[in-house]
């Protein structure tokens, strides 16, 4: 079978949809399924250090059209932009000889929409996996019967989590099959340090993702000086970048003689995790937790939001401790009493290890594969 799998998110661009798409593709390739990546061309951020990583492309990657940022629903998303991009989707998708048409974003400008278009112009069946939440949509609420006519027009319609049928349930009726995210638990995977070991003398925190503002890193910057009263020598590294980031620089400075701004990360991830005896994530809102998963997947104990999209993957207490989003007072308490709980960190880390083994890449793709021969038949 011959796949497309179409996404306005991919490389340089970083994050759950880009490592969902790749892993998709290196685990249908492998298994003698062509599987190609659609995706726009996109320029990596201006005096990024990691630019080598994203010099070329891997075989398997086609792009078309241009990416543009634009500011949405509280973070920075894309869209893609070009001339006749339907035209060109449509003869690539003959051109590779294209089976399937499984496309990330569903509904999303520009891809979830014009490559469905695309694919039914040459009689191709589409999936289309949706992968947000939201607590509103105006853009569903004025476009409704759209919606609604787009999805019923798709062979199968893909959820990564119950709260994300829920917020599209709110504005439009469909079939949903939920298959959620996965984990790479070949490359993510305990580095050989504990972060179990007796009471931490020199704490290390984490926090990883898009330096943007539903991601809550503000959450965490005002809750280090209580961290810092009890573990004076706590060192908080923050991995990610994005636009915003002299703004939490700035706001980092009461505290940055113990902040560490890393910068972005990809193939060094499982190293991050794995040096950090807590990982921290203050996100605001998400409709699963792939970087989670690949904390579990290394080892690390976990402090997360307690958020719809959070409460559905972790087990309270036993593999995360859940806290309110904006509380940096709780958030500072929790992070105190698990560095001071050696064999809590210990329990945890190896509850999340056996979780993060049930998503692992190659068991969801055999859940996705079934939904293609399904809907090819």
């Amino acid at each position: 079978m011959r796949i497309a799998l179409v996404t306005e998110f991919y490389y340089p661009h970083l994050g759950g949809v880009t490592e969902h798409v790749h892993n998709l593709a290196k685990v249908y390739n492998a298994a003698g399924h062509p599987a190609i990546v659609v995706t726009s061309n996109m320029r990596m951020p201006t005096g990024t250090p990691d630019a080598h990583e994203y010099e070329k492309d891997e075989d398997f990657v086609r792009r078309v059209g241009t990416s543009r940022i634009i500011y949405s629903s509280g973070s920075f998303a894309r869209i893609t932009t070009g001339w006749r991009l339907r035209r060109q989707l449509r003869d690539l998708f003959r051109r590779e000889q294209v089976d399937i048409v499984h496309v990330h974003g569903g509904l999303a400008p520009t891809f979830g929409i014009i490559a469905p278009l695309a694919a039914s112009d040459l009689g191709i069946p589409v999936v289309a996996t949706f992968h947000s939440w939201f607590a509103k949509s105006l853009a569903l609420r004025f476009w409704r019967s759209e919606a609604k006519w787009l999805l019923g027009h798709q062979a199968a319609n893909i959820a990564v989590s119950q709260p994300v049928v829920e917020a599209h349930a709110r504005y439009v009726d469909a079939d949903w099959e939920i298959i959620p995210n996965g984990v790479d638990t070949a490359f993510f995977q305990p580095n050989g340090r504990s972060p179990a070991a007796p009471e931490v003398q020199d704490p290390k925190l984490l926090f990883l993702g898009r330096l943007d503002p539903r991601n809550g890193l503000e959450t965490v910057l005002q809750a280090m000086p209580a961290v810092l009263e009890r573990f004076p020598r706590t060192r908080l590294t923050i991995a990610g970048d994005g636009p915003l980031r002299p703004l939490y620089e700035r706001l980092a400075r009461p505290v940055a003689e113990h902040v560490d701004f890393l910068g972005r990360v990809n193939g060094n991830r499982p190293e991050v995790y794995g040096s950090a005896d807590l990982y921290l994530c203050p996100t605001t809102k998400a409709s699963f937790g792939i970087t989670l998963l690949e904390a579990m997947a290394c080892g690390t104990p976990l402090v997360v939001s307690d958020i719809t999209g959070f409460r559905e993957l972790v087990a309270r207490d036993s593999e995360a401790v859940l806290v309110n989003k904006d509380d940096a007072t709780a958030w500072a308490q929790v992070t105190i009493d698990l560095l001071a709980d050696p064999r809590r960190r210990s329990a945890m880390r190896s509850a999340g290890l056996a979780k993060a083994q049930t998503f692992a890449w190659p068991r969801v793709a055999e859940q996705v594969f079934a939904v293609y021969q399904r809907v090819t038949k």
